[in-house]
């Protein structure tokens, strides 16, 4: 298997970088008008698999903390 190395510039005129963010903030608010919900869904079901994990050891935090 090879890897393949992306190059990222970020040498940009104000200008530019501008465009971009532009560019980003349609972007995320266009995927989260379509697949919202559904990522929703599935950050929940990673948090309650991740409470769940009986691999985890608990840990006790009782100390008590001076201000």
């Amino acid at each position: 298997m090879s890897m393949k190395v992306t190059r990222l510039y970020t040498h940009r005129t104000p200008e530019k970088a501008h465009t971009i963010i532009e560019f980003l903030d349609r972007l995320r608010d266009q995927l989260c008008d379509i697949y919202g919900d559904l990522i929703i869904s599935l950050l929940r079901e990673a948090c309650v698999s991740r409470d769940f994990d009986e691999l985890q050891a608990e840990l006790e935090f009782d100390d008590d903390i001076e201000l």
